[in-house]
């Protein structure tokens, strides 16, 4: 008789034990997406970029990369996006901002896996130009595509008091896919913010 009872008890016991572990794992993403979807912010904030209220969800939209391959913005979530834009000719503040996203990538060390940089032009640059940049930044992914699909991501990165997306600003995107701060010649405040955000953040 208790050899038939205690079966039941320890199989029962089993599913409240992966119960709980399903929900110590999935209670930060929840938590997360339930504050997002109530626009909630902190009264008060630490962070040393320009925050920006409410995080813009960025819309998935299509490219190429500089070796012909389709790819989707959307592919680069679950890390933390850094991105900056540029003209027709990417100048002194286009590679400044190329070597400051780099630095402050190099400098989370063993968390920098975690982050992705990406280089747009909002105009279309000559193919062997990209591919120079593309030598000295290896690991930057560098996005091409139609003029359509270029000037609908960048007008989402405008922010509220510019008429044009800021080529001298690092726009930095969560791992949900939402634009939540941006830089301009901050890269020292870009990394401390970075580092208490991977700290604090079990995504990306």
């Amino acid at each position: 008789m208790t050899e038939t009872t205690s079966k039941p008890r320890k199989s029962k016991s089993g599913l409240i034990i992966v119960g709980v572990l399903i929900a110590i794992f999935a209670l930060p993403e929840i938590i997360a997406v339930s504050l997002q979807a109530i626009k909630w912010r902190p009264d008060s904030t630490t962070n040393r970029g320009e925050l920006i209220q409410p995080a813009r969800a960025i819309e998935d939209l299509e490219f190429q990369t500089i070796d012909n391959k389709t790819v989707k913005f959307s592919e680069f979530r679950n890390k933390w996006i850094m991105v900056s834009f540029a003209d027709s000719v990417c100048n002194d503040a286009c590679l400044k901002n190329m070597y400051l996203m780099r630095q402050v990538q190099t400098a989370l060390g063993k968390e920098q896996n975690r982050v992705q940089r990406i280089f747009v032009s909002s105009e279309p640059i000559a193919p062997e130009s990209l591919k120079v940049m593309q030598k000295e930044f290896s690991s930057m992914t560098i996005l091409v595509g139609s003029q359509q699909n270029v000037a609908a991501l960048s007008l989402q990165f405008t922010l509220p008091n510019m008429t044009a997306v800021d080529t001298q600003r690092i726009y930095l995107v969560d791992p949900l896919g939402n634009l939540m701060m941006s830089y301009r010649d901050n890269p020292n405040g870009m990394l401390k913010d970075m580092v208490h955000l991977m700290k604090i953040s079990w995504s990306g």
